[in-house]
């Protein structure tokens, strides 16, 4: 049998071997992250969405896929955004948070200089001068 200071030794040495200790502290806040890595407290879905680790918390419906399907509706509402911009914007925030300000500043800048030449840059003005929604394939 193993006892609670056992469980939550294991639990967190596997926290600290897939990066725990380095990605938490980030999302939360280094305070918070010391608090719940030191005690190995676990958190339920309100505790986590009201600190910010999670995005949404979602009552199961019946079918178990309460989830799924928000996620679905998330992913719907991303889908129409233009391609390139949606690539470059998810490069310049995971690349800017490994880094200081003014250099996040600067990749986010290089990741913007990338939409200037495309397509679907000029379909997104277009778009917007015509009060239309826009039609972006990725080019």
């Amino acid at each position: 049998m193993i006892n609670e200071c056992e469980t939550n030794t294991c639990v967190f040495l596997v926290f600290q071997t897939v990066g725990g200790t380095q990605r938490l502290p980030r999302t939360i806040g280094v305070s918070l992250a010391k608090e719940l890595i030191f005690s190995a407290r676990i958190v339920d879905g309100a505790e986590a969405k009201s600190i910010g680790l999670i995005s949404h918390v979602v009552e199961q419906n019946e079918a178990g896929d309460a989830a799924y399907r928000r996620a679905l509706a998330l992913a719907r509402e991303f889908l129409p955004q233009g391609p390139v911009a949606m690539r470059v914007a998810k490069l310049a925030i995971n690349q800017g948070m490994e880094v200081d300000l003014v250099t996040g500043l600067a990749i986010e800048e290089a990741c913007y200089a990338q939409t200037i030449p495309t397509k679907d840059r000029i379909e997104g003005l277009l778009a917007f001068k015509e009060k239309r929604s826009p039609h972006y394939k990725g080019e």
